[in-house]
């Protein structure tokens, strides 16, 4: 991901000041999959943004984790209370909770 994005700070503290010997940048994890099913290389993103997505399924991209990795990234959901909610952030709010809650109590 391009600087500014979360992913490219990831993958900076992850490579310890190391440098590929060339890189790519994207706009967004949909961007960089495309890029991967392409051939162009890898890329680094988070479990949830691979797994299950159409391009996993039918084997154009591969989910691996990373080794040894004990990087930890927060991520904060925040609602509206007051106001009308469409359904979709409804359902995205009821996703996150419940992906939270199976990692919570999976030890990941």
């Amino acid at each position: 991901m391009r600087s500014g994005y979360l992913m490219h700070r990831f993958t900076h503290r992850l490579l310890k000041g190391r440098t590929p010997s060339f890189s790519y940048s994207a706009d967004g994890a949909e961007m960089g999959k495309l890029m991967v099913a392409e051939g162009l290389g890898v890329t680094v993103l988070p479990d949830y943004s691979v797994i299950g997505d159409p391009l996993e399924r039918t084997g154009a991209i591969t989910a691996r984790p990373l080794r040894d990795d004990t990087t930890t990234v927060l991520l904060v959901v925040q609602r509206s209370r007051s106001g009308s909610v469409t359904r979709a952030a409804r359902d995205l709010h009821r996703i996150f909770v419940e992906r939270a809650e199976a990692h919570r109590t999976s030890g990941s």
